[in-house]
């Protein structure tokens, strides 16, 4: 063997200069650098854009918040519940006093309102004669007066075709629709009127309540206007005023007679601010800023339109962005036209005028004779003609529609913040359309894997339980079906099939006993364990393991690629260095520098020359370019995801081949050394 053998052509002069020859320099394809400058623009819009949606969602908490007061709406609502309808563990047994809930039969209604609406809003004397006001009256003040109506329908023929029908007589017309503000020729009529509704109305003014009860009480009972087997519904409204909290407070209580006689008691009560805006400027602040992200959002949906429409950006189906926010937009617009409506109702429908005149009315019947009587002079009013002008049925219906006003508000103001809440999750990746301020937040992070699991879990579960879910629904169907036959008879859960499946439903996340079931029919114990079986232990079971197992397919394909915080920090500290601290735009330098000069690949002194930066800083600059480059789904077209990976594939192709091609070349030379060897010792032997 010669010696020229390990000459500078050697395996081991080779290897030698590896070790001893300066690492490589760093280089990236000039089409993956295409693909990190659009990365880079992608990339801080979404993270400059993110702000927006999440300021706009805080804002609109914080001003339903301070429109809708719910602390001192809860206090107003707690104090005159806990007087007219306590809980049922705070009733103390007793045979006289009823609790409204507690309300079974008609005989109830006369001891609810004898002990418990009529001591709690008006005066009462003490065994002492010491006079001790209501609890109601004692916070709050009775805006008109407590509203009690009786409404009776008409006897008609039976429908039955069966003989029996001439032994039970007339029966009652439930189906006739009356409802008690129907039009009527005068004012005068609807005050007086004694059928369909006959109404009663005591004012605080009045100082014998209970006198008043009683004798329209009697007078009913002998016209046949009061609780008799005809009455279909009985209404108690009471509206209050709280100077304390700056409230109104609606209070409706309404006793349904069933055809087959039972009772079935509900209740409502709502309170409303008078004029949020005079309390405190905070809400016209809060409105402000509102208003301004709203129309930064807009103003920004406007101007994507216009460039579009000029031909600048490319028409695309985002809908994943673009619905949400419009949805936004008007969902947000759609809670000022409620809000507005509410307010409309204080401002423009006089009401402090109208509940005044009510007052002056109020205190010149109780100036006049109760009845006409021999004192009473030729042509002159008594409380009883004269009840006739009372606009109490004006007012009572202006507080009427507050009700149903403030529950418009309040469930545009539930859709408003998850809209907002989605807009901010879509805006961190992907097409998707989740539904209409919680949508808004949640579009925000659309863009980003990391922080989209969840609503890419829900779109591919929904898109797996598709036909699951007709099945699912087909079996709670049947289930359904067979409890309105085994316990409708007993139960209201299951009398009808849509209140059926929504027990069944309830039952699935434990909302329902089966004790309240197994002494109703034999059959009981046999459908519970069916329907858990079935519903619960089989197909619950599987609507979970497909959501979990979506859930594991998103996090499997994006665990360890992307890092929403670092990606957030490398934009972040771009920006700072650039606007603030004003250093030069080195990726806007190799853009222009890259416009002059052309490489398949451009190394670190390529980058370090053509922008006239150190080494250092060049390898530093393509570090960040091949970060970009892999961090986001860049949606021009020629450069997606594939192109990304393709570019960085073909970055470090060439230096993994010679690598092994120089591999193969030291084991050839080896082999050969080895051979020699071999040869040498079999010749001295």
């Amino acid at each position: 063997m010669k010696a020229e053998y390990f000459d500078v052509a050697s395996p081991r002069t080779e290897a030698y200069a590896l070790e001893m020859a300066p690492p490589p320099t760093a280089s990236i394809p000039t089409e993956t650098i295409h693909v990190a400058l659009k990365a880079r623009k992608q990339l801080r819009r979404h993270f400059m854009t993110l702000p927006g949606p999440l300021l706009l969602f805080f804002a609109f908490i914080a001003m339903v918040l301070t429109h809708t007061p719910i602390h001192q709406v809860y206090m107003a609502d707690h104090g005159v519940a806990t007087e007219l309808n306590p809980k049922a563990e705070d009733v103390v047994p007793s045979k006289t006093v009823v609790s409204f809930m507690k309300i079974r039969a008609l005989d109830d209604i006369p001891k609810w309102i004898n002990n418990s609406v009529l001591p709690s809003v008006f005066q009462n004397v003490t065994i002492n004669d010491t006079i001790v006001a209501g609890r109601i009256s004692s916070y709050n003040q009775l805006v008109g007066a407590v509203d009690i109506s009786v409404l009776n329908m008409p006897k008609t023929e039976c429908q039955s075709s069966s003989g029996l029908k001439n032994h039970y007589g007339p029966c009652v017309d439930f189906e006739i629709d009356s409802p008690i503000d129907a039009p009527v020729s005068s004012l005068r009529e609807r005050n007086l009127r004694r059928f369909p509704w006959y109404t009663m109305y005591i004012p605080i003014g009045n100082t014998k309540p209970y006198d008043r009860f009683k004798r329209w009480q009697v007078e009913g009972t002998k016209g046949g206007y009061y609780l008799s087997p005809t009455t279909k519904e009985l209404l108690v409204k009471i509206t209050t005023y709280n100077g304390q909290l700056d409230l109104f407070t609606y209070q409706l209580f309404k006793v349904e007679v069933e055809e087959g006689g039972a009772c079935s008691p509900t209740y409502k009560v709502q309170s409303i601010p008078t004029n949020p805006y005079s309390t405190s400027h905070i809400n016209i602040v809060m409105d402000a800023i509102v208003g301004l992200l709203v129309l930064q959002v807009l103003g920004r949906r406007l101007w994507m339109l216009v460039r579009q429409f000029r031909g600048k950006d490319s028409w695309s189906c985002d809908v994943g962005t673009t619905f949400i926010e419009w949805c936004s937009i008007i969902v947000v617009v759609l809670y000022y036209a409620a809000w507005i409506q509410v307010c409309n109702k204080f401002f423009n429908s006089n009401l402090d005028g109208q509940v005044q005149a009510l007052d002056d009315f109020y205190t010149d019947l109780y100036k006049l004779p109760e009845t006409a009587n021999a004192t009473t002079a030729p042509g002159q009013y008594n409380q009883r003609d004269y009840m006739g002008n009372s606009t109490q049925p004006i007012v009572s219906d202006i507080i009427d529609t507050f009700g149903g006003a403030i529950d418009f508000v309040y469930i545009v103001s539930i859709i408003a913040c998850l809209q907002l809440v989605i807009q901010y999750s879509v805006s961190m990746g992907g097409d998707i359309v989740l539904s209409c301020l919680l949508y808004s937040v949640l579009a925000a992070f659309q863009f980003h894997p990391t922080m989209n699991v969840l609503t890419n879990t829900i779109v591919s579960s929904v898109k797996r339980l598709g036909s699951f879910l007709f099945i699912f629904l087909l079996v709670v169907v049947a289930l359904a079906t067979s409890g309105c036959l085994l316990f409708g008879p007993q139960l209201e859960e299951f009398s009808r099939l849509d209140k059926s499946m929504v027990t069944c439903i309830n039952m699935l996340f434990g909302g329902y006993s089966y004790d309240l079931i197994k002494d109703v029919n034999d059959l009981a114990v046999v459908w519970f364990w069916v329907s858990q079986s079935i519903v619960t232990l089989v197909l619950v079971n599987i609507m979970l393991a497909v959501v979990i197992t979506s859930h594991q397919e998103i996090v499997d394909v994006n665990l360890g690629k992307r890092s929403f915080v670092d990606e957030f920090f490398l934009v972040m500290r771009d920006v700072i260095k650039i606007y603030i601290l004003r250093r030069p735009d080195l990726f806007k330098k190799l853009t222009n520098r890259m416009e002059i000069e052309s490489h398949i690949f451009w190394t670190t002194k390529d980058v370090a020359v053509g922008i006239n930066i150190s080494e250092r800083r060049a390898e530093r600059l393509i570090a960040k370019l091949k970060h970009y480059a892999a961090s986001v789904d860049v949606d021009e077209p020629g450069h997606g995801v594939n192109r990304i990976a393709a570019a960085l594939d073909r970055a470090t192709v060439p230096a993994s081949q010679s690598v092994d091609a120089r591999m193969q070349e030291m084991d050839a030379k080896l082999a050969f050394l080895v051979e020699c060897m071999k040869q040498q010792q079999q010749r001295l032997l």
